[in-house]
């Protein structure tokens, strides 16, 4: 079941294109960086997979993949059901990994996020 207040949290983030820092707490693990819309999360998605792409940046491969934030999966409230993270890490005891100035883009089931804090782990 997911928490109807962190959906509202992820729903606000995606209908006001805001960004703000976030740790989740999942089965899998801790997961802390910055909340983002469904729409920037396929478009950074869709950037980084074109520009690696054999031969460079291909603008079919990039446009194939931003559609998919066309396809915004929500429930009948409007509640997306997945969560999307941008300069992610995952916490390892007292690490940040990856622990470079960059993190990576994440996405999860809301579903399967069992808590949250507000603010994200920064590596120092």
């Amino acid at each position: 079941m997911k928490d109807p207040f962190l959906a509202t949290l992820v729903k606000t983030v995606h209908d006001h294109s805001l960004s703000f820092g976030i740790t989740l707490i999942t089965q899998g693990g801790v997961i802390s960086g910055h909340l983002i819309s469904t729409k920037e999360y396929f478009e950074d998605f869709s950037n980084s997979i074109a520009n690696a792409w054999p031969g460079g940046p291909s603008e079919d491969v990039r446009s194939g993949f931003a559609a998919w934030s066309e396809f915004r999966k929500a429930d009948d409230a409007g509640h997306d059901e997945f969560i999307h993270l941008k300069n992610a890490r995952y916490v390892y005891g007292n690490q940040l990994v990856p622990n470079g100035k960059i993190g990576i883009l994440w996405r999860g089931k809301l579903s399967e996020v069992t808590g949250f804090s507000l603010g994200a782990c920064e590596v120092s």
